[in-house]
């Protein structure tokens, strides 16, 4: 028999790692909307992240909580796998076509000891392709030259001496030095700026969990729900919703209805939005409420009564006298 140290090893993908993870996502009733998922593999373990929407109105961290152990779990069966899911991302919130989704108020669980990261940290991949690609073509094309002269006996090119002639003629103080002497210190500037600051200002991180798990939603997410909620008062018509870094603006129109009672329940379903999302970081709200061109100060009048219960009323009327009280004292 073969022993098995010999028998050769199977080797699952980062790319199979993240098919089965958003699989494994779209298992749960939580998820809703199209799944992204992306995965690092490092030996024996797996580091998984997931995009994809939730249902509202929720408690957002305890349902994105239960896709992560359920993704971590579900992933790691079937890949044989130690998976760790390290960031969910909420892209947008839904709300059901069909039923009622119901609110639960509870309290995520949080790692101690772990400090909770306020905002996630981007790669910051587009600044390090490019840098990397100039000076790796910089160094290429300088190495390929001193290798054909000093292998091959060639001449050096006619770039690199021109340009070392052009720079032993050159004086210090001239203006072509100056200025690209401020480009690059102006670009080291900027890369140590990118390095220090972490980025991603469009999401804001969920509350209740630690550094070792996190979860973002983003603004268009937050602004959604922040729009519906609103719009579910009274009297008003359209709502537009602007998320800040640190503050919420919300313009909305008024068709009918008291103004001021209509500005206090929309800040106040403002509000309970940004409460159910459990941010991080909570955002002020700022309401500017404006009533349209055809404003109706007083609400709409209640639907009158239906006609069966109008004619019934009426025969109960008419039905007056002993006979009228007899007939109605018999009637079940």
């Amino acid at each position: 028999m073969i022993p098995a140290a010999a028998r050769g090893t199977t080797t699952v993908s980062a790319r199979a790692v993240a098919r089965i993870a958003q699989q494994a996502a779209t298992e749960t009733p939580n998820a809703v909307g199209t799944v992204r998922g992306t995965a690092t593999v490092r030996g024996q373990r797996a580091e998984v992240s997931v995009r994809l929407g939730l249902p509202w109105p929720a408690d957002l961290g305890r349902r994105a909580g239960e896709v992560q152990r359920h993704v971590a779990s579900r992933t790691g069966e079937l890949t044989g796998l130690s998976v760790r899911v390290a960031r969910l991302r909420v892209i947008r919130l839904q709300r059901p076509t069909g039923g009622t989704v119901v609110f639960e108020k509870t309290t995520a669980p949080s790692a101690p000891g772990r400090r909770v990261p306020r905002r996630w940290w981007s790669a910051r991949p587009t600044p390090v392709v490019v840098a990397a690609l100039l000076g790796a073509a910089a160094a290429g094309l300088l190495t390929a030259d001193m290798a054909l002269v000093h292998l091959f006996g060639n001449a050096p090119a006619a770039w690199r001496t021109g340009l070392v002639d052009r720079l032993a003629d050159t004086s210090p103080a001239a203006g072509s030095v100056t200025v690209a002497a401020a480009a690059l210190a102006v670009a080291g500037l900027w890369l140590l700026l990118l390095a220090c600051t972490p980025g991603l200002r469009k999401r804001y991180v969920v509350a209740g969990f630690g550094a070792g798990r996190s979860i973002a939603l983003d603004r268009a997410a937050v602004a959604s729900e922040v729009r519906d909620r609103v719009l579910d008062t009274d009297g008003v018509d359209s709502v537009r919703v602007r998320v800040g870094r640190r503050r919420v603006r919300v313009r909305a129109d008024l068709a009918f209805g008291d103004r001021a009672a209509a500005r206090e329940q929309a800040g106040a379903a403002a509000r309970e939005a940004l409460a159910d999302c459990r941010l991080n970081r909570p955002l002020r709200v700022g309401l500017r409420l404006r009533t349209t061109s055809t404003w109706d100060p007083t609400p709409p009048a209640p639907e009158p009564a239906s006609a069966a219960g109008t004619v019934g009323e009426t025969a109960g009327e008419a039905a007056g006298g002993p006979a009228g009280e007899a007939e109605r004292k018999e009637s079940p």
